[in-house]
C-alpha cells in the first residue's frame, strides 16, 4: 500500500521527494503572489468590505486569483507530470479564499466601509 502511494505521488527517490517539496511550496507561493497581484490584503478587505460594491470587487479579484493559480499550476503539473503543483495550489487557495471571505464577513458585520478619523 505504501509503495503504491509513493509511486502515485512520484516519491520514489530522494531527488523526487525534494522536487515534490519544491513544487508544493512554489505552487503555494504562486497562489499568494496571484492574490497580491490582483487584490488588496485581507486586512484592507476587512476595513472596506462593508461597502457592497467594494466587497463585490474584492470577490471578483479573489476569483481571478483562483483562476490564475489553477491555470498556471495545472500547466506546471502537466509539464512536470506531478500532482504536487496542484496539491500545493489547492491547499493555499483554500486558505486564501477562506481568509478573504472571513474578512468580508467581518466588514459586513461591522459596517466597515473605509478608514475613520
Amino acid at each position: 500500500m505504501a509503495a503504491d502511494a509513493t509511486a502515485l505521488f512520484g516519491l520514489e527517490s530522494p531527488a523526487a521527494r525534494v522536487g515534490a517539496g519544491v513544487l508544493l511550496m512554489q505552487a503555494g507561493t504562486y497562489a499568494m503572489d496571484a492574490f497580491g497581484a490582483v487584490n488588496s490584503s485581507p486586512w484592507t478587505a476587512e476595513n472596506f468590505g462593508g461597502d457592497a460594491d467594494k466587497a463585490r470587487s474584492c470577490r471578483e479579484y479573489v476569483y481571478h486569483a483562483v483562476g490564475m493559480t489553477m491555470v498556471y499550476c495545472t500547466g506546471a503539473a502537466i509539464l512536470t507530470q506531478s500532482p504536487w503543483p496542484l496539491i500545493g495550489a489547492v491547499l493555499q487557495l483554500v486558505y486564501m479564499y477562506w481568509i478573504y471571505m472571513r474578512a468580508l464577513r467581518r466588514a459586513t458585520q461591522r459596517g466597515s466601509t473605509g478608514f475613520s478619523g
